[in-house]
């Protein structure tokens, strides 16, 4: 093995300085690069047009050099060269597709979907795109497919005139005529609401739907069906204050201010031995309480 020493790896490195300057513009006493006016002359016409890359890839090609992006920009700093162009990306430019691919898609898009296109592309043009690089393109540049999902006016389906020939049937989980759901309660069945309180499904219009049937409080069905319609402003109250507890012997009719009264004395958790007394008591409240409503309201608007 060949051993290097000092003053040859000296030598070496001289003699690459001196290749590397001898490819290079030659530099100003400043010790900056001094550039041909043709090679300056070409930046400037070229940049016009072009962009960075593509003008140092015309660059390269055209004076047999390989300088980098960097090497070209601060080219054009130094000297003041200006494209005379907006910031920014051109309009219908971008920086991940050549405007070759660009047309692509956008022609491609036309006929085929997104997965389609996107293993079409990378088949083309030998890239490695994702779908979503894809999506978001034609999103960002508005590239429109032209298609609705809809089908046009006078479209005719691809079984059409085939009824009878078994080409086609019901689903498996059609109903037939008649069926009736699993779910569907049957007249006057039962359930608990959300309040505690028992309904039925009682033979009356539905006011909402229409329906020949609807759901009504059990002890308030019970009650009209002995008593009648329920006056205005009056509810059907349980006197032991169980609501599952559905018997005439224990339902009452009381009054809105007497029911309101009742469920602030908390006559539902009062023992068993104390809700008569509790009963009376509200009824003699509301009865007070109406009667200086009233001697308030002359003194306020005497008559006359």
């Amino acid at each position: 093995m060949r051993k290097w020493g000092a003053k040859n790896i000296r030598e070496r490195i001289a003699a690459r300085r001196a290749a590397a300057k001898s490819a290079a513009p030659a530099a100003t006493e400043s010790g900056r690069r001094r550039y041909t006016a043709e090679q300056l002359d070409f930046l400037r016409a070229g940049y016009q047009t072009m962009q960075v890359p593509e003008l140092t890839a015309a660059f390269s090609a055209r004076f047999g050099l390989q300088w980098t992006k960097g090497q070209i920009k601060g080219i054009l700093s130094n000297h003041k060269i200006t494209c005379g162009r907006a910031g920014g990306n051109r309009k219908g430019t971008s920086l991940l597709f050549t405007s070759e691919q660009t047309g692509f898609i956008a022609e491609f898009y036309r006929q085929h979907t997104i997965t389609a296109l996107t293993a079409a592309l990378n088949r083309q043009f030998d890239t490695a795109f994702s779908e979503q690089q894809i999506k978001s393109f034609i999103g960002n540049h508005r590239i429109r497919s032209g298609r609705t999902g809809c089908f046009k006016k006078g479209h005719e389906p691809w079984n059409a005139g085939t009824k009878g020939q078994g080409l086609t049937g019901p689903n498996k989980g059609s109903f037939r005529s008649g069926t009736m759901p699993r779910n569907k309660r049957r007249l006057w069945s039962e359930r608990l609401n959300v309040d505690g309180y028992i309904e039925i499904s009682v033979p009356e219009r539905n006011s909402w739907t229409g329906a020949a049937t609807r759901w009504k409080c059990k002890h308030l069905w019970i009650w009209e069906a002995e008593h009648g319609p329920l006056p205005d402003g009056h509810a059907v109250a349980f006197i032991d204050g169980d609501r599952t507890n559905i018997t005439l012997d224990n339902l009452m009719l009381v009054s809105r201010a007497e029911l309101l009264r009742l469920n602030q004395n908390g006559y539902g958790e009062v023992q068993e031995p104390l809700k008569p007394a509790v009963l009376a008591l509200t009824k003699l409240e509301v009865k007070m309480f109406a009667k200086a409503k009233k001697q308030v309201g002359h003194l306020l608007c005497p008559p006359g």
